[in-house]
C-alpha cells in the first residue's frame, strides 16, 4: 500500500521591470478583480500593471502625486480606489474609471509629521488607517464627496509603526511596530482605544496578516521569526499559539495569508519566498514549511501578496527592482 505525499514547486509565469531603471520595489497589492496590479518604488510614482492581448504583463499607467517615494499601495474592497503611503508624510487617494485603466487623483491626506509608512481599507471601504515614523495611527472616514474627516488620532506605541491592516470582518485595526509589540485598536463608545497588546518578538515587527475568518493573525518581523496568533473567545485575548525561528538568515519583511488556499507566504532579506500552510486537519494550530524558493530575487524581497481571486497565484517585488508573479504548484506522488 502507497502513501500519497504532495511535493511543491513555485513556477515563474511572469516578471516585469520598468523600462527606465529604478531601485528596490517595495511593494505591490492585487486589484480585488486579481488582474491588475499596482506596485510602488523608489522613484515616487505608483505603477499600474495588467496583461496586453498576449497575456503579457506589463507597465499601463504610472501615477505622479508624490514628492518622495511611496512606501506602501492599498486598493479599496471594491476596486475604485486606490491609496499610496508616502515618505512626503502624505496619503494620496486615487479613483480608477469604471472601464479603463485611468485613475484620478481624487484626495491628499495629510496631517503626519513624518513619513507615512502603511495604509490600509477596512472591509467596508469606508474607513482608511495610516500609521507613521511620528509613532501614531490616523483613522480616516471617506464622505460620499470622495473627501476624508479624521475621526481620531491613535498614539500608544513607543517607536514607529510600520505596519496597519484591518480586520477581514470586523471593525478592529492591527498595528506592529518597531518596539517589537503588536496593538489592537478599536471604536469604544466614539473613541478609538488599544484594547491588546501582543508581545512575543524580539525586533521590529514588519508585516501582519489575518486569516479569512480573521481568528487567526501571523506577524513576521527583524527577528526572523514567523509568529501565529489565535483569538481565545473565553478569555477575549490573543495567544501565541506556534512560531518558526530562523528558518531564514535574514530579517522577514513580508507576510502574507491566502484567503482562498489558507497558505501563508513571506518574503525575506536572504532573497527567499516560504510558503507554509497547516500542518493537518487533526492540528489545526500547527503549520509546516511546504517550500522554500532559495534566490526568488537577486536581492531582499521586500513583499508577497497572493492573488485575491486565482488559487495559489503568488506576486513578489523586491530590491532587485523587478516584480515577479508565481504559481505555487502541487504535485502528487507516491511513496
Amino acid at each position: 500500500m502507497s502513501d500519497t505525499m504532495k511535493e511543491y514547486s513555485l513556477k515563474l509565469i511572469g516578471s516585469m521591470q520598468k523600462e527606465t531603471p529604478y531601485d528596490k520595489v517595495w511593494n505591490l497589492a492585487w486589484h480585488p478583480n486579481g488582474e491588475i496590479l499596482a506596485t510602488c518604488a523608489n522613484d515616487k510614482y505608483i505603477q499600474i500593471w495588467s496583461k496586453d492581448a498576449n497575456d503579457k504583463w506589463g507597465l499601463v499607467q504610472s501615477l505622479e502625486g508624490h514628492e518622495k517615494t511611496v512606501r506602501r499601495v492599498a486598493w479599496s474592497p471594491c476596486g475604485r480606489f486606490l491609496a499610496g503611503a508616502s515618505f512626503d508624510a502624505s496619503t494620496s487617494i486615487w479613483e480608477k474609471s469604471k472601464d479603463e485603466l485611468e485613475f484620478t487623483h481624487v484626495s491628499s491626506l495629510e496631517g503626519h509629521t513624518f513619513e507615512v509608512k502603511s495604509v490600509a481599507w477596512d472591509s467596508t471601504g469606508t474607513l482608511l488607517a495610516t500609521c507613521s515614523r511620528d509613532k501614531s495611527i490616523w483613522i480616516w472616514q471617506m464622505e460620499d464627496d470622495n473627501d476624508f474627516e479624521c475621526l481620531s488620532i491613535n498614539s500608544g506605541h513607543g517607536q514607529d509603526i510600520k505596519c496597519v491592516l484591518w480586520h477581514p470582518n470586523q471593525e478592529l485595526l492591527a498595528s506592529s511596530s518597531y518596539d517589537d509589540t503588536i496593538k489592537f485598536w478599536k471604536d469604544i463608545e466614539g473613541d478609538w482605544e488599544c484594547i491588546n497588546t501582543l508581545a512575543g518578538h524580539e525586533s521590529s515587527i514588519w508585516d501582519l496578516a489575518f486569516n479569512k475568518d480573521g481568528d487567526k493573525l501571523v506577524s513576521c518581523g527583524e527577528d526572523k521569526m514567523v509568529l501565529f496568533w489565535k483569538f481565545d473567545k473565553e478569555n477575549e485575548k490573543w495567544i501565541n499559539i506556534f512560531k518558526f525561528k530562523d528558518e531564514n538568515s535574514r530579517p522577514i519583511y513580508s507576510i502574507d495569508w491566502s484567503h482562498l488556499t489558507n497558505r501563508i507566504a513571506t518574503g525575506s532579506a536572504d532573497d527567499s519566498i516560504i510558503i507554509y500552510e497547516q500542518e493537518s486537519n487533526d492540528t489545526p494550530d500547527k503549520y509546516k514549511i511546504v517550500l522554500k524558493k532559495q534566490n526568488a530575487h537577486d536581492s531582499d524581497v521586500n513583499c508577497t501578496k497572493w492573488n485575491p481571486k486565482f488559487k495559489n497565484i503568488l506576486a513578489s517585488c523586491g530590491d532587485d527592482g523587478s516584480i515577479k508573479i508565481w504559481e505555487l504548484q502541487e504535485d502528487s506522488t507516491c511513496s
